[in-house]
């Protein structure tokens, strides 16, 4: 069985499927096994808040500890990838983040946890900047947005199924034990990474590590227009989106809705949605552009923010899931755009932007910690929209530095 490309896009136009499948299937894992692994503290929120006497405007640092020093590995990460290798540093890091999840449990105190709970987002930190990379450099142009857009789907599945396993579990079981079973499946998944996914056949190495052409790496990468813009996007994107999620249930617990933080939990199941909305965001952008389909996607956004302001659960449902939705395509057109635009050391690049992406979880759902106390659900809900319409001003600025001609790589065989 064969994929069969446009002989004038890609001169190697026959890619054997089953290579593709297996590409597909490890990166998808990868990204499922560490999302999966991050995210399924942001349920348990509330429950921690009673458990340690956090305060809930506090209790999200958590989750921006991970969130922050991941985003601080990808500074360093990619450019590992650029040296070692892509599939090693997934691998290592999968088995990394396995072993010290493995240690959670021993955590007695709550800064002990959070502190742990931080470097395992920076041993996690090498996996998305080297399947990023590794798609571009492995992968025929014309399928490499669609293949994106199921790493992202992966990442989704993850976030989902941490989310919506922990939500669940909760109830019945000990946070300990919920602990080793999401070690035990960074250490599975690790192994059939090992197995899957193909050898390098077009990656070079860089020589070496020399932390002065890495700055000048990272500085050239800023003086791209088309990435150092983009990189904003990336922050405003990945910020609103944990902002929904580390307070929706919170909100959803209280008049008019009573909701329990686990049934709250069960509207993460819309991350599902990605698998068609990461892939055809990819198909829309090659088809009318990248920037124009971002700028409908934040349109979409605002919409859906703007309906969870109904006192109607069905309504707000709706409005979480268009939101959702949405936010999975804006980051498969992100994560394609800079394999695109990056001149060089796309391992780096991809890694900045992540850092960026990283850090607007981070710093914009803590901060949003406090607009929700103060504010409430409306007032926050304003400030994600504004974001939004930040987001498009800058999606609009990057329109005219749109590529319509892909940069040849070699297919898998």
């Amino acid at each position: 069985m064969t994929i069969t490309t446009d002989k004038k896009t890609d001169p190697m136009s026959e890619v054997k499927a089953g290579a593709y499948i297996r590409i597909i299937l490890a990166l998808a894992l990868s990204g499922l096994a560490e999302l999966a692994s991050l995210f399924f503290i942001q349920p348990l929120l509330p429950v921690l808040a009673v458990e340690y006497d956090v305060p809930v405007s506090q209790v999200s640092i958590i989750l921006s500890a991970e969130t922050a020093l991941l985003a601080f590995g990808l500074l360093f990460t990619g450019t590992l990838s650029d040296h070692y290798g892509r599939k090693r540093l997934i691998i290592v890091s999968l088995l990394a983040g396995g072993i010290l999840t493995l240690l959670c449990p021993l955590a007695q105190s709550w800064a002990l946890l959070v502190a742990l709970r931080a470097v395992i987002g920076l041993a996690l930190s090498g996996i998305a900047a080297a399947a990023t990379a590794y798609i571009s450099e492995e992968v025929a142009p014309v399928v490499a947005g669609v293949v994106t857009g199921y790493f992202v789907f992966g990442n989704s599945m993850g976030g989902m199924s941490g989310r919506i396993i922990a939500s669940q579990l909760i109830e019945h079981i000990s946070i300990n034990t919920i602990f080793y079973g999401f070690a035990a499946s960074l250490i599975v998944v690790a192994i059939l990474v090992n197995f899957l996914l193909p050898a390098s056949r077009n990656f070079k190495p860089t020589e070496n590590l020399n932390v002065l052409c890495v700055v000048k790496g990272a500085a050239a990468h800023f003086k791209n227009k088309n990435l150092s813009r983009v990189f904003i996007l990336s922050f405003i994107i990945f910020g609103v989106f944990t902002s929904l999620y580390n307070y929706l249930a919170f909100f959803l617990k209280g008049e008019p809705f009573n909701i329990t933080p686990a049934n709250a939990g069960l509207i993460s199941f819309s991350f599902a949605l990605s698998f068609f909305t990461a892939p055809q965001a990819g198909r829309f952008a090659e088809k009318y552009g990248s920037m124009t389909v971002l700028r409908m996607l934040f349109a979409m956004m605002a919409l859906g923010m703007l309906l969870t302001l109904v006192n109607n659960v069905a309504i707000f449902i709706v409005g979480a899931v268009i939101f959702t939705g949405c936010f999975f395509g804006c980051h498969a057109i992100g994560l394609r755009w800079v394999s695109k635009n990056a001149t060089h050391a796309r391992g780096q690049a991809v890694a900045l932007y992540l850092f960026f992406y990283y850090m607007g979880g981070s710093v914009i759902g803590f901060v949003n910690g406090f607009v929700f106390h103060g504010t409430g659900w409306h007032g926050m809900t304003a400030f994600i929209i504004a974001l939004l319409v930040v987001a498009a001003v800058v999606a609009t600025s990057l329109a005219g530095g749109e590529q319509k001609k892909l940069v040849p790589a070699t297919p898998v065989k």
